[in-house]
C-alpha cells in the first residue's frame, strides 16, 4: 500500500509515479504499465483499501456483522491512510481531477455490497427491507463525528450502541 502511505504523507496532489515506484521498489515503467493514468491508480487503491480494511462479512447475524463493519470503518478512518482515503471521498464537486467521481464509484460498489448483506438479513426476518445508502449514512455519520472530536478512542461498545440504535429504528419505523 505504498500509494496510501504517500497519500497520507503528501496528499493527492503530492502523489507522483516516481515516488510510488521508489517506495514500491519497482521501475517507474512498471507503475505506468499497471496504472496508465492516475484515475486507474486511485480506483484500484480505493477498492483495495475498502476491501482490506473495511470488510463486510455475513455471519448470519446482522447486528454482529454491522458492529464489525463499524469497528473496521472507525479503525481504518483513524489511520493516516484512512484519512487520506476520506479526503478523496470528500473532494468538492467542482474539482476537475475526477477523483470525486472515482470515490463515488467506490462508495456505490461498497453500498451495493452492504445492500446485499441487508437484503440477506431481511430475508431472514432480522430487519425489514431497507436502503443501504440510508443505513450507511446512519452508521458512518456517528463514527466520523466521533473521530473528529477525538475525546477518547472509539470502542466496540460505541459501535454496538450505534448499530443497536440504527437497527432498532429500522425495525420500529417504516422501512427506508
Amino acid at each position: 500500500m505504498a500509494t496510501l502511505e504517500i497519500l497520507a504523507e503528501k496528499g493527492v496532489d503530492g502523489l507522483q509515479y516516481e515516488d510510488l515506484a521508489a517506495r514500491a521498489q519497482v521501475a517507474r515503467a512498471t507503475v505506468y504499465r499497471r496504472w496508465p493514468n492516475r484515475g486507474d491508480l486511485f480506483r484500484d487503491i480505493l477498492a483495495r483499501f475498502a476491501e482490506a480494511f473495511v470488510p463486510l462479512h455475513d455471519s448470519g447475524d446482522i447486528h454482529d456483522d454491522l458492529v464489525a463493519f463499524v469497528c473496521a470503518f472507525a479503525e481504518a478512518s483513524a489511520t493516516p491512510e484512512g484519512r487520506a482515503v476520506l479526503q478523496i471521498l470528500m473532494r468538492k464537486a467542482d474539482e476537475s481531477d475526477g477523483l470525486r467521481e472515482i470515490g463515488l464509484e467506490l462508495l456505490e460498489r461498497r453500498t451495493d455490497d452492504l445492500q446485499l448483506r441487508l437484503d440477506a438479513a431481511a430475508a431472514l426476518g432480522q430487519l425489514p427491507a431497507v436502503d443501504a445508502r440510508f443505513v450507511n449514512m446512519m452508521l458512518a455519520g456517528p463514527v466520523q463525528w466521533f473521530l473528529v472530536r477525538r475525546t477518547r478512542p472509539f470502542t466496540r461498545d460505541d459501535a454496538d450502541k450505534i448499530v443497536g440504535i440504527v437497527l432498532a429504528g429500522l425495525r420500529q419505523g417504516d422501512a427506508v
